[in-house]
């Protein structure tokens, strides 16, 4: 079992390098296996398996801020709280902004994509209501 570990331990020292050597130096696929002294297809496997983990500890680390930063929101919210219940205008103020902070965070501000199409039925049928507007108000 340790060789293999050993082996593991290796592999992702060559991952790093693979990673360190595309993105900081630059070097074509070709150019770090001439480097390493091994296959093209395996710096490329490497390089694929070190993005991944290097993305996978991003959205860790992001979802980790994240979890801080409404954490804080949180304590925040609920020290304020008392005094807005006694009507304090500028712990409201201050609520609103954390409020606002915090579906900032969540993401609630976000755009919604609408897949919206109008047929030519529909068309009509609002200009049938137009018209029957029109004839109302001048009746």
């Amino acid at each position: 079992m340790p060789r293999r570990q050993a082996h593991h331990d290796l592999g992702l020292v060559r991952q790093y390098e693979v990673v360190r050597l595309r993105t900081q130096e630059r070097l074509q696929f070709r150019q770090i296996a001439e480097r390493l002294d091994c296959d093209v297809k395996n710096v490329y496997k490497a390089w694929k398996r070190g993005v991944a983990e290097l993305a996978a500890q991003a959205a860790e680390a992001h979802g980790e801020y994240l979890g801080e930063q409404l954490a804080n929101l949180d304590i925040a919210i609920n020290s304020l709280m008392p005094k807005v219940i006694k009507g304090d205008v500028r712990a409201v103020e201050g609520l609103v902004k954390l409020f606002d902070h915090q579906a900032k965070l969540l993401g609630l501000y976000a755009p919604v994509k609408v897949n919206a199409t109008v047929t030519d039925e529909m068309t009509a049928r609002v200009m049938a209501l137009a018209e029957e507007i029109e004839q109302l108000g001048a009746g």
